[in-house]
């Protein structure tokens, strides 16, 4: 009898991963043998010197994501498309993704020197540290939990309440149909250039494991409660000033990330669809542990614009004193900037450390704020905050 149920349960898994729904996904290239030999539905069915399209089941995502994260250190690296044809041709627009690295979208001066200070000097660690123990107090903020559809409430009051009194401003959900989490925007309405966009963001969700993860505990506080905290602070100190940007900001807190940038492929590919210009894109996913000696900010230099890039590192020599700088590379969809490179915006990303020295607590129920470099402060996000400031006025002019 235990023998006949156990044939019974095996054909019924069988059944069920050969009825999985095929999906299609974006992935380095130098991930490709690993995916293929870790999982059994994987296949490759395109692919350049830098990005493959890889066929899996939809029932393995998760498990993707899993290996990506203990393989390569990369929080998401790859993503999920919405057909087979939509995947091939972002493997085919390499032309697009040039652009997006090499092209100067705009003229880059550091003019706004008293405003900047001021407004830097505003920048408040204590302020940062509350949104960090908050956000990480949820069990998890995984993308399809009823805590991952409550914590972005609570992103999304917070931000309301920040930009209360501002005309100016107002904060949405953008919904996503095929899982609960939203993600939120804040607009700030430029006052004489609103057509050119700037998007600071990063993402919302959290994840441990693979098995169970609606009930598994994922604090996140790094990853990447630190990034919105410091998106959060950005936007404080803007609202606490007054200052109005000539350019329009979208403040955005990403649904999905950790499944393949699925939040912020939706905005970006409705962005580009709807030929809004986005002029600027910065993410922030990672701010508060130092996890690299000798660098405080490491910008990463692949899927990345070398220009603004160059840019936001010659504003932390101007208003971030005593912060140190250098470059890393995180690989193909570490993040979800990769979302906006690939349909030809220009994107930075400011990380915590190099790639080699990433927290070894994130992805786990240890990734609490004690478990980081700065011991239960937001001294190192602090640092980012400031730099996003920077950022903000001298994009936003």
């Amino acid at each position: 009898m235990k023998k006949l149920w156990m044939m019974v349960l095996s054909v019924a898994v069988l059944s069920t991963g050969a009825f999985a729904k095929e999906i299609y996904v974006t992935i380095g290239s130098d991930a490709i043998d690993m995916s293929q030999k870790s999982l059994m539905t994987a296949n490759a069915i395109a692919t350049s010197s830098e990005i493959t399209v890889l066929k899996i089941n939809e029932k393995d995502i998760e498990k993707l994501s899993h290996l990506m994260h203990v393989n390569f250190n990369r929080c998401g690296g790859f993503i999920v498309h919405d057909s087979e044809q939509e995947a091939i041709a972002v493997l085919n627009n390499n032309a697009v993704r040039k652009t997006a690295k090499s092209l100067n979208f705009l003229n880059y001066t550091i003019t706004e020197g008293e405003r900047v200070q001021n407004m830097i000097s505003r920048v408040n660690e204590f302020k940062m540290r509350d949104m960090i123990l908050k956000l990480s107090s949820f069990n998890n903020r995984y993308y399809k939990s009823q805590s991952g559809v409550d914590s972005q409430a609570y992103v999304k009051s917070t931000w309301e309440a920040i930009a209360a009194g501002r005309t100016d401003a107002k904060v949405e959900y953008f919904m996503h149909s095929a899982w609960p989490q939203p993600s939120v925007v804040m607009t700030v309405e430029g006052s004489t250039m609103k057509d050119e966009i700037l998007v600071i963001g990063g993402h919302a969700d959290s994840i441990a494991g693979f098995w169970g993860r609606e009930r598994a505990r994922a604090p996140g506080a790094d990853d990447n409660a630190s990034g919105i905290a410091t998106i959060t602070e950005i936007m404080r100190v803007m609202m606490e000033t007054g200052y109005k940007p000539q350019r329009t900001v979208k403040f955005m807190a990403y649904a999905a990330e950790e499944v393949g940038l699925k939040g912020s492929k939706a905005i970006a590919d409705q962005y580009k669809a709807q030929g809004k210009n986005v002029v600027g894109v910065v993410q922030f996913d990672m701010t508060n542990h130092k996890g690299t000696k000798n660098l405080d900010i490491v910008f990463m230099k692949d899927f990345t614009n070398e220009a603004q890039t160059k840019f936001m590192g010659s504003l932390i020599d101007t208003y971030v004193t005593g912060v140190s700088w250098g470059y890393s590379k995180c690989g193909y969809g570490c993040s979800d900037h990769a979302s906006w490179h690939n349909v030809g915006y220009p994107a930075s990303m400011p990380f915590e450390s190099t790639m080699g020295d990433i927290n070894g607590k994130i992805h786990t129920k240890n990734d609490t704020i004690d478990a980081v470099g700065s011991q239960d402060t937001a001294d190192h996000a602090e640092k980012f905050a400031r730099l996003g400031v920077a950022y903000l006025v001298e994009m936003g002019k």
